[in-house]
């Protein structure tokens, strides 16, 4: 009966949210922000349900968007053409007799193929500029009071209610010197850093472009707190991946040689430079603590080295891989309520791509790292392609937010797999958006 109920429920969210699928995936934006917190402090006992929640409501959005043919100009067909193969290879592999049970497999599906979808879903979802404009403005001010908790978190002892872990409610047992090391509304440091690098790149794209006084204020508090927020985190990744990426930004506008992309430029050097003072003022000890650590701890040259080299340790491990969804850690409690077979040992790893190499093999990495790749010349070809300053920008911060991330966590961070496929969804989205505009402006010409 539990089971039944458990179906029911689930069949009723999707057929809830199959009826406005757009505010469907804009909700879905909002709860992997405050699922965490869902889970942490409201519902621990529905924590497994609140983590497919977001699922069920995806399902219901696609539900509701194919329930109207819709049109969409595929400049970029490699993309659809090797998910389809991806799509083939990841559902065999869920039979893969390692797995113990093809149940298992449903999870490593979620994992590589639920999300895909969202890039041609994407392009649908903001009719205009100023509507996308206006979002991306409003979902930002949500970062305000995540990263105030992430600083209460840093003061706060690692037993205090607003520390513990989802999961089984221990104590944080993470720390930066004598500081916990802060999860903000999610359940584990991986979710907030991959948000805190998702809101750093959009800041930086919104506050290039930004004439009002009043919106340049809220986005330099904006950064000062993400800035925070990334020294109390103590992940250095984080620290690399916004020197990094506003670094590089820096250099595509000045390479643009226009006079819009010296203008950002400008507004940029001014936001970052009252950052970095006010970040140093005020956030002095979060500082100091992470340096000590950055210090004392193993090399993050190392780690980054590691997730190159490693893949081929593994590919002479098992050339076919483990199964979909061999190393997702929710695997083994789902063995575990449902009485499943334990499956063979795996090679244990770390980074992302030997995970990828041990749950579908040689072929299936190839196939996967060239769909990210795909994505990447093809956020660049965009980029190239645009000519509204705005839209260029934009699409230039998501470009690097993949690039950086090319071999960061996906298929085992649930906040990175919407951040990403989201974004991707960027490489029809704003072309779309700058045609409507021009066709608008030729209109209105015509009309006078």
């Amino acid at each position: 009966m539990e089971i039944l109920g458990a179906i029911l429920l689930v069949l009723v969210i999707i057929l809830g949210t199959s009826q406005n699928w757009k505010l469907s995936i804009k909700t879905i934006l909002v709860l992997v922000v405050v699922e965490g917190a869902l889970r942490r402090w409201v519902f621990p006992q529905a924590r497994d349900l609140i983590y497919f929640f977001k699922d069920f409501i995806l399902i219901g959005s696609y539900v509701g968007f194919a329930s109207r043919p819709r049109l969409l100009l595929d400049r970029f067909s490699w993309i659809k053409e090797l998910t389809f193969v991806i799509a083939i290879l990841c559902i065999l592999q869920a039979f893969n007799p390692s797995l113990g049970s093809p149940i298992v497999g449903l999870i490593g599906i979620r994992a590589y193929l639920l999300y895909i979808p969202l890039i041609w879903v994407i392009p649908h979802l903001f009719e205009s500029g100023e509507e996308l404009r206006n979002f991306l403005r409003w979902y930002l001010i949500i970062l305000i009071p995540v990263c105030i908790l992430g600083i209460f978190q840093y003061y706060a002892p690692p037993d205090s209610i607003i520390n513990v872990y989802s999961l089984d409610g221990t104590a944080a047992n993470a720390s930066v010197g004598e500081f916990v090391r802060i999860t903000g509304t999610f359940s584990y440091l991986a979710g907030h850093t991959s948000y805190l690098a998702f809101c750093f790149s959009l800041l930086v794209a919104l506050i290039a472009r930004e004439q009002t006084l009043k919106w340049q204020l809220i986005y330099g508090l904006e950064l000062i707190l993400v800035a925070a927020n990334s020294f109390m985190s103590g992940a250095r990744l984080i620290i690399i991946y916004e020197g990094l990426f506003i670094t590089l930004y820096l250099l595509f506008l000045v390479f643009a040689s226009s006079r819009n992309a010296f203008s950002s430029i400008k507004r940029l050097s001014v936001i970052m430079a009252i950052t970095a003072i006010a970040t140093i003022v005020y956030f002095q000890p979060a500082i100091q603590a992470f340096s000590d650590r950055a210090v004392g701890s193993d090399s993050t040259e190392q780690r980054i080295i590691d997730s190159i080299t490693q893949v081929f340790d593994y590919g002479t491990i098992r050339l076919d891989g483990y199964g979909t969804g061999a190393t997702q850690s929710s695997v083994s409690a789902l063995r575990s309520l449902l009485s499943l077979p334990a499956g063979e040992a795996l090679p244990t790893s770390e980074v992302e791509t030997g995970r990828v190499m041990i749950e579908i093999g040689l072929l299936g990495f190839i196939l996967w790292y060239g769909l990210r790749i795909v994505i990447l010349v093809s956020l660049f070809s965009t980029f190239s392609r645009l000519r509204n300053p705005f839209y260029k920008e934009l699409c230039l911060a998501v470009f690097l937010f993949h690039l950086i991330n090319i071999t960061g966590q996906l298929i085992t961070n649930p906040t990175m797999l919407v951040y990403f496929w989201f974004l991707s969804g960027f490489i029809y989205l704003l072309p779309i958006l700058e045609e409507k505009e021009m066709l608008m402006a030729v209109s209105d010409s015509a009309d006078k």
